[in-house]
């Protein structure tokens, strides 16, 4: 029976790629075997090398025409060149009796058979026991799913389809890459669609960052005026970035952010900023835990202690700035003595009684203000006074004499602080100390300051420091509400303001979890709308906070919780925001957090979907993370020549057919599938709102619609919220567009 199915001979081996010299009766490049009539040499179709009792597979990548001239023994004919029909292949995994693996570990020798692939070999490639049973009802292995969620079909094989296994799929990253309507929406669309469409899922957490707004219709459908209803089991939430849509907007209180989210977004030099802004963080958040007054208190004592001390070391130090630094120290001191008892021992009074003192002697060395000219120098006793007095106190007041443990507090805390508080009380506070600059900190800030009374009073940033005219107050456990509401959890019963003192629309995430809600498998933040000043900042935010999440919880959730609680992040369009940084752009902090995702979310349950268009503009540790591909149509030069260098070598040759892809087609490569292959990806329904426009339509109607100019823009200039009625024209093109998988 082999030979019924062999079609040539190994005529070389060059590690992962073979050379077949195909057999001189396959003119037509068919055979016939008692499975029926085969093609021999399609590009992407599989083919059998046995060796010994292991069966290797391997990938049609090339067939074509050698040309070879025969000399005789004697030297004395030269016979016409004869042309001999060749293939190339590429190794990609190894048939164990009914088992089937990704890879190799021997290899073919030459004038070794090849053979066309059989109907049992396919069932076993790709593990198609339960064919028939449909994709609903098998089930899987809990702790090992295997190849259990449909892709799509094969377009060689036909009746097969492509299963792909959600543990490596999510678990170690996956890149879905194409040119522009090539199908990336819909492939996503239509992978998520077929995990909810399974019977036996009965939660997920998928978050999509949706920059083109497009996501939506794939998951829900409108009813009119009456909003919008789920499809099936997708138990969707989207939340827009329409700052007109108050009830339903996104908004992330700017306590969440950290120090490197301010950092970034108001562009704080290294120099002399920085330290200003971290400084004045830290004071802002100090008051908002418990003891948080006491933590603000002992952070100023011991800096200005640190300061006195200081002054005793440096030369050039006056009496004047010592008393300075003094009487400032006690003037913060007053009606503090509930604060100072749960700090020293004494309540204090070795403190004040050293500060006056050092105070006192400056001053009768300066003298009187109205008399001083020139400020002395600081005489070696009174330096030799303030390290004696100041040493033991400095001592007491880093842990040794303290009455309790002092919460820490730091600038990366999420912690409510007033944005007014902030702006106008404490910057001025961190730019009065000496180790931001001095007399001078104030102009090396100016700029800063500009960023950042330009920000707090932009409406375009209301959604994240909250209106320009007003000031937000906490609520009662804002952050864990707010994870719970973009993860897609239950509100949890978890103890929440009432609506006398958080009103409606003020916090859409806060009504939405006050309101009771069950949970969401799939949640929509719709980025759109957002000023593309604050995109990075934004993405980065959701993403760093989810992480984070993610990895207290594995700290702090108990034992085995740690990846227990797993999440899709889906980024589309990700080369708007995590790009390869390039000569002369400065560091990108979405770039950081996704890179560092991409290394570590995988311990803590955090899997990582990245779309792009432009995968050179990728950031190449991100992609480098990915495990799994889902290439669509490539034509990019540049791009192509990029993703070569990303993926295997062993995959160089199949990439060469990535410009010449039709829609709705791509080639998958990596753990997440048994084999390479190319497939063709299910189609989506409904789908994404991505549809290609229909420039001709337009053109050839009698009477075209005209838009709603006006109406639309009223609600851009924030003069109306209502949106415009829809038209018998608005749903006629959404239903043409429902055929349309080229997303």
């Amino acid at each position: 029976m082999a030979s019924d199915f062999e079609i040539g001979r190994i005529f070389a081996v060059d590690t992962a790629q073979v050379t077949i010299e195909l057999n001189a009766d396959l003119k037509a490049l068919t055979r016939t075997t008692y499975e029926g009539a085969q093609e021999v040499g399609r590009i992407n179709s599989y083919i059998i090398i046995p060796v010994g009792a292991r069966r290797l597979v391997a990938m049609v990548t090339r067939v074509f025409l050698a040309e070879e001239a025969e000399i005789s023994a004697d030297r004395t004919m030269v016979t016409l060149p004869s042309a001999s029909r060749r293939m190339k292949a590429t190794l990609i995994g190894t048939i164990d009796g009914k088992a089937y693996t990704q890879g190799i570990t021997v290899f073919p020798v030459l004038d070794n058979p090849v053979l066309l692939v059989t109907s049992q070999d396919l069932q076993i490639i790709f593990d198609q026991q339960c064919v028939g049973m449909g994709e609903e009802s098998q089930k899987p292995n809990l702790n090992g799913p295997g190849f259990c969620i449909r892709l799509g079909d094969s377009p060689i094989f036909e009746g097969f389809s492509i299963q792909v296994n959600p543990d490596s799929l999510f678990g170690k990253h996956i890149a879905i890459l194409g040119s522009t309507g090539s199908g990336k929406s819909c492939t996503i669309a239509s992978l998520i669609q077929s995990i909810l469409s399974r019977q036996d899922i009965k939660r997920t957490h998928f978050v999509i960052l949706d920059t083109n707004g497009e996501y939506r219709s794939a998951f829900q459908k409108q009813k009119g005026s009456e909003g919008w209803e789920n499809v099936g089991n997708s138990k969707c939430l989207c939340i827009p970035s329409d700052a007109q849509r108050r009830a339903e907007r996104l908004i992330i209180p700017y306590w969440f952010m950290n120090a490197d989210d301010f950092v970034r977004l108001f562009r704080a030099s290294p120099g002399i900023q920085r330290p200003v802004l971290l400084d004045a963080l830290r004071l802002a958040r100090s008051p908002a835990v418990p003891q948080g007054n006491i933590l603000l208190l002992r952070q100023l004592l011991l800096q200005d202690l640190h300061r006195l001390i200081a002054h005793t070391e440096e030369s050039g130090k006056t009496s004047a700035e010592v008393e300075d630094i003094a009487r400032g120290c006690t003037r913060y001191l007053e009606d503090k003595d509930k604060i100072l008892k749960e700090i020293f021992t004494d309540g204090g009074d070795n403190l004040r009684k050293a500060l006056n003192e050092i105070a006192g002697k400056a001053r009768h060395l300066v003298g009187e203000p109205d008399v001083r000219r020139f400020s002395k120098p600081l005489p070696l006793d009174l330096q030799q006074s303030i390290k004696s007095n100041l040493q033991p106190i400095l001592q007491s007041l880093i842990g040794a004499g303290s009455t309790r443990p002092i919460p820490q507090v730091s600038a990366d805390s999420p912690l409510f602080f007033g944005k007014e508080s902030f702006k106008r009380e404490y910057i001025e506070k961190a730019m009065r100390r000496d180790e931001s600059g001095g007399a001078r900190a104030r102009e090396y800030c100016a700029t800063m300051l500009m960023r950042i009374y330009r920000l707090l009073e932009d409406k375009r940033f209301e959604f994240l420091f909250g209106p320009v005219d007003g000031e937000w107050q906490e609520p009662l456990n804002s952050l864990a509400t707010f994870l719970r509401d973009v993860i897609g959890l239950s509100n949890g019963n978890q103890n929440m303001s009432p609506e006398s003192e958080v009103r409606q629309e003020v916090f859409p995430f806060y009504d939405r979890q006050r309101s009771g809600t069950s949970g969401h498998n799939v949640v929509i933040l719709d980025l759109s709308l957002l000023a593309s000043e604050v995109l990075e900042n934004v993405t980065a935010l959701i993403g760093r906070t989810i992480l984070e999440f993610l990895q207290r919880l594995g700290e702090y959730g108990g034992e085995n919780a740690r990846g227990s609680l797993p999440i899709v992040l889906i980024l589309e369009e990700a080369q708007n925001y995590i790009r390869e940084m390039r000569f002369g752009e400065d560091e990108s902090i979405s770039r950081v957090v996704f890179e560092r995702i991409a290394r570590e979310g995988r311990k803590y349950g955090l899997g990582l979907v990245v779309a792009s268009q432009r995968p050179s503009e990728l950031s190449k540790t991100v992609l480098s993370q990915c495990n799994s591909f889902i290439v669509h149509r490539l034509q990019n030069p540049e791009d192509l020549r990029y993703f070569k260098e990303i993926v295997p070598e062993i995959y160089g040759p199949l990439l060469n057919q990535l410009p010449a892809l039709a829609p709705q087609t791509a080639l998958v490569l990596g753990e997440c599938v048994r084999a390479p292959a190319l497939v063709r990806i299910r189609e989506a329904r409904p789908i994404p709102r991505s549809r290609d426009p229909k420039f001709y339509k337009y053109w050839i109607v009698d009477k075209p619609q005209d838009p709603k100019v006006e109406e639309i823009c009223k609600i851009w200039e924030g003069k109306t919220a209502e949106k415009p009625e829809r038209t018998s024209t608005d749903a006629l093109t959404e239903k043409d567009g429902q055929g349309d998988i080229n997303g």
